[in-house]
Parts: structure tokens; C-alpha cells; sequence
């Protein structure tokens, strides 16, 4: 690969940073939003789907800042954590990549979002242990949030909620811009903030979130309480409603024809906003097809039916960025690779999402270039230049990378292992 031994190192520490003339995933991440801005084109509307994801690597022990995740049984185990957006037209099936930030809750800099808050209100310190949380405050985390120098998911969403719509209205600023996030949104703060950006939301809500109905509630001697209860919004009758039908619902692997909506929306005040409720019943011949609704969300207007009915089809594109990262996972490896350091982990994934975000554009370019070609070869292709196979070849690159980087650190030659496989292979014969 390379013409000379300078030009040798360079491309040796391409991954991990160690070279002045690196890989930067930002750098990667930055043109593939720009690529995704420029597809946009002058679209009046976009929805911008955001998702956490989990990287699971339950097998894993030894990679460097390996946190914890929620197995697919919602079983703790290790992996690293990440917040990912992609942007979409409504009534167009493309998707855009926009960015995917990749983190974990064992990093040097990370400090869980209850913390922060408790530090940040004046009263938390050194050595408090809040409710929920398995271990006391420590002087680096008090010292992290007051220099504003932690790491979080919610710190995160935060970013990329502003980044996103800095992006995307940068050269169009009437551009009107949905974000669509699922219920561990369920957040004031981030209500307010996309409303900050003058930006609209559709959110889903958590099940016990609360209305502003209150119900009589009674002592265990039968009196009346004066404590004030308040009813679940999945609960309580909605101000308007209407029904609409789905004409093929897919839903664990069936399609069920002629599906029955039941869509109810009202108000809701939460501090000094007022936001609206949209609630959906889905059943089919008269059977549920969830045991509870779903409830909505949103920062729009809605004064008719078909405008309720909207804002649940804007919340159901966001299966299109699971379809996104099922198929970084399940095709591209996602989960898969066997880097151990951290920097390269996140420059590695920041890879595959370009790949993914641009290989259309460059496949023909691709197949003819001498470095894609060598790549496609040490995975094995049997002549193939495809996205799977470039991956293949560049985690191959990064274990080579890392591997001498290993053996500089141990003072071991390339000579010492050689004649040490040599000696294994005449010990097996």
C-alpha cells in the first residue's frame, strides 16, 4: 500500500490519531451531513429522526472505556452507547444521514444526567449518592460539571438537536424542520429547547406521564382525601377524536389488512407551553393490537382530524432509521468488530455511516481504485468491491494497526514473530 516507509506510518496511525496527518471522524461525519444537505435540496420540510442506539459487545472485556448497555432482553451488559440522526422529506423514501456520536458511560468524562442536575442546583457534593444511582458523587465529577467539560446522553441529544437544525437551516432558514424522537425523550427541558430553536417536535410519551384531569381519591377509612391525584393521559377521555384505517399494518412480521385507528387529541399545559396530545388506539376486527395506546406529543396545531392524523404518520418514519442502523449491525458488523481502542472504535464506526452515506456516489470510483480493490482482497471478496467487504478490509487495517502498534510498545520485530510462528508450525507437524 505504500510507496515508502514515511508514507507506511502514516497510513499505520491513520486510525487511532497518533499521526499528525490522521483520521478524523468528525471530518468524515461533517461531509456526509453536507453530502446529505446538498440531496436535501431546497425541501421545505424535513423530519429529522434521531435514535440512541447500543452498540452490544457482550463478549467483549478488554476494549478501552467498554461501558454498559441493555442486552435485547433488557439484561445489563458491555457495550458502548450511541445517538445517531438521519433526515428525511415527507412522501419521499430516501434517508439522509446526518451525524452519529458514538460515547460511553465508562469514559473519563462521562457523568449520568441525575448528577449533573443535582450539582448543578446548588445543593449537590462530594460523596452524595442520589436515588437511583449506584455510586456517591467523586471530586472528578464535581469538578467535570463545573467546568462544563462532562459527557452525557442527554448532553448529547441536546448537541445534536441544535446541530441538526443549525445544519439543515443553515442556507434555507424558513426551512421547517420536524425532530421525531421515541418516549426516553419524555423531557421538558427538551420540549423547551426545540422550541428554542424554533423548531416543531413529535415525541412520544411514557405511559404514566400525566394529565391535568384530577380524580377523587379516598383515605383507607373512606373519607375523602384531599391529596390532589391526577389521571394518566393513556387513561382519561380526550377532548376530540376521529378514525381513520391503515390499509396494511406491519406489525411482528404480519401485514394485517384494513387496520382500525382510533386517534384522539386535546391540550396539554406543561409549565408556560401549552403542546398537543395526539392518542392512537390500533386494533383489528375489533381486537387490540397493543395493550396500550400510544400517545403523542407535539408542538404543531392541530384543529382538524387530518392534522392528528399526521402527526402519528410523522412519528412512524422513525422505523426508517432503525432499518438504518438494523443494517449497519447486521450487514455492515457494526456490533461485530474487534478494535480495541477507543479513538479508532469511533473513527471506525464514523467509516461505516460515510460508506453508507456515500457509496452510491462512489461505487463505480470504487471498483477501479487500487486501495478499495486491496481492501476488498484482505476480506476475501474473491474480486467484489462492496461496502461489506471495504469494512471487512478496513477493521482487518485497524487490527494490523493496533497489533503494531502492540509490538512497538513491547520492543517485538516482525522478525521475533515470524520465527516464533515458524516454531509453532514445526511443533504442530
Amino acid at each position: 500500500m505504500s510507496a515508502d516507509k514515511n508514507e507506511y506510518e502514516v497510513l499505520k496511525g491513520l486510525l487511532n490519531g497518533t499521526q499528525k496527518n490522521t483520521l478524523s471522524g468528525e471530518v468524515i461525519l461533517s461531509c456526509v451531513a453536507s453530502k446529505s444537505k446538498s440531496d436535501l435540496g431546497d425541501a421545505s420540510s424535513v423530519y429529522v429522526l434521531h435514535d440512541p442506539c447500543d452498540i452490544r459487545k457482550p463478549y467483549a472485556s478488554d476494549m478501552e472505556d467498554l461501558g454498559k448497555v441493555l442486552s435485547l432482553e433488557k439484561q445489563v451488559i458491555n457495550g458502548y452507547s450511541s445517538f445517531n440522526s438521519v433526515a428525511v422529506v415527507p412522501n419521499n423514501q430516501e434517508v439522509h444521514l446526518l451525524d452519529s456520536v458514538v460515547y460511553s458511560n465508562r469514559s473519563a468524562d462521562y457523568v449520568s444526567n441525575p448528577k449533573v442536575v443535582h450539582i448543578r442546583n446548588g445543593q449537590g457534593k462530594v460523596g452524595d449518592v442520589l436515588q437511583g444511582q449506584k455510586t456517591p458523587i467523586t471530586a472528578q465529577e464535581y469538578q467535570l460539571v463545573q467546568e462544563d467539560s462532562y459527557q452525557n446522553g442527554t448532553r448529547i441529544a441536546f448537541d445534536q438537536l441544535t446541530k441538526s437544525s443549525k445544519v439543515l437551516k443553515e442556507s434555507h432558514p424558513d426551512r421547517c424542520l420536524t425532530h421525531v424522537l421515541d418516549r426516553e425523550f419524555d423531557d421538558e427541558a427538551i420540549f423547551k429547547h426545540i422550541d428554542e430553536l424554533g423548531d416543531e417536535f413529535v415525541i412520544r410519551l411514557k405511559l404514566n406521564r400525566l394529565s391535568h384531569q384530577s380524580e377523587k381519591t379516598y383515605t383507607p377509612t373512606g373519607r375523602l382525601s384531599k391529596k390532589v391525584k391526577y389521571k394518566k393521559l393513556k387513561d382519561k377521555p380526550f377532548a376530540h377524536q376521529s378514525e381513520f384505517v391503515i390499509d396494511a399494518f406491519p406489525h411482528k412480521g404480519k401485514i394485517y389488512p384494513k387496520a382500525k385507528a382510533l386517534i384522539e387529541w386535546e391540550s396539554l399545559r406543561l409549565g408556560e407551553k401549552t403542546y398537543q396530545v395526539v392518542r392512537i388506539h390500533l386494533s383489528v376486527g375489533g381486537k387490540a393490537l397493543f395493550q396500550h395506546p400510544m400517545i403523542l406529543l407535539t408542538n404543531r396545531s392541530i384543529t382538524t382530524p387530518k392534522e392528528a392524523i399526521q402527526v402519528y404518520k410523522t412519528y412512524i418514519l422513525r422505523f426508517k432509521i432503525e432499518v438504518v442502523f438494523r443494517f449497519l449491525k447486521q450487514q455492515l458488523g457494526w456490533e461485530s468488530f474487534q478494535v480495541r481502542d477507543f479513538n479508532s472504535i469511533r473513527n471506525l464506526l464514523a467509516l461505516v455511516f460515510f460508506l453508507v452515506g456515500y457509496f452510491k456516489e462512489l461505487e463505480e470510483e470504487l471498483k477501479e481504485h487500487p486501495l478499495a480493490t486491496f481492501l476488498c482482497k484482505l476480506a476475501l471478496s474473491k474480486g467484489k468491491v462492496t461496502i461489506f467487504y471495504l469494512l471487512e478490509g478496513i477493521e482487518k487495517l485497524v487490527i494490523f494497526q493496533e497489533v503494531s502498534r502492540k509490538m512497538k510498545e513491547n520492543n517485538i520485530t516482525p522478525e521475533q514473530v515470524e520465527e516464533f510462528l515458524k516454531e509453532m508450525q514445526i511443533a504442530r507437524e
